[in-house]
């Protein structure tokens, strides 16, 4: 979750710039994780209990419905860093040729990354509505969700590769050490969280 919360950061650079990213991930974000999952570890190792959830476990019983609410708001900001990546990828995508023309909004006559896909925009909530019946809940579709993460991982650092050698001009021995170690971690999350596919919609 750190890795996909800082990639999601990321996706929203063109909207608000790179320092204010810096300064909220190291000077907030960061260790507000760091202190949450140390927390998260001290609490497991004085008390193991594997069915209950370490995240609610550190708070008390009056606190839950408050922490619900708090992780409701962080799915809705995170589900927003989702949706204006989407809209940032499709025109580029539509600048370089590789995805059909579709009618793009401005949305900021000061901001250049301000803006509204409808297209994209209403089938991501169609394909958000059918994964959502279709899994039925929310037990099954966390098991898709970590396949979907790693598989991004694995994308990601396939695409930095690329980057290293197209834009760094790293050589190829260079580019592929750096690669191989990178994907001998993503590869075994990857591979990991593909057991948990029987778990989904086709096995209610």
């Amino acid at each position: 979750m750190a890795l996909t919360g800082g990639e999601a950061l990321y996706a929203d650079m063109g909207h608000i710039g790179r320092n204010p990213i810096r300064v909220a991930w190291f000077c907030f974000v960061l260790p507000a994780l760091f202190l949450n999952y140390a927390g998260q570890i001290a609490h497991f190792i004085d008390s193991p209990d594997l069915e209950a959830n370490p995240f609610f476990k550190l708070a008390p019983d009056w606190s839950i419905y408050p922490l619900v609410g708090l992780a409701t708001l962080a799915t809705i900001i995170a589900s927003q860093a989702i949706i204006t990546g989407s809209f940032s990828m499709t025109r580029q995508a539509m600048q370089l040729g590789w995805f059909p023309g579709v009618r793009i909004s401005q949305t900021s006559a000061e901001e250049y990354g301000q803006i509204y896909v409808p297209f994209v925009n209403w089938t991501m909530m169609v394909f958000t509505i059918a994964l959502t019946v279709g899994f039925g809940s929310s037990d099954r579709l966390a098991g898709a969700y970590g396949t979907a993460v790693s598989t991004t991982m694995v994308l990601t650092t396939a695409l930095l590769y690329r980057v290293m050698r197209d834009r760094w001009h790293w050589p190829v021995y260079q580019a592929g050490a750096v690669t191989v170690v990178l994907l001998a971690v993503d590869l075994a999350f990857f591979s990991a969280n593909l057991l948990k596919i029987s778990e989904g919609a086709g096995y209610r």
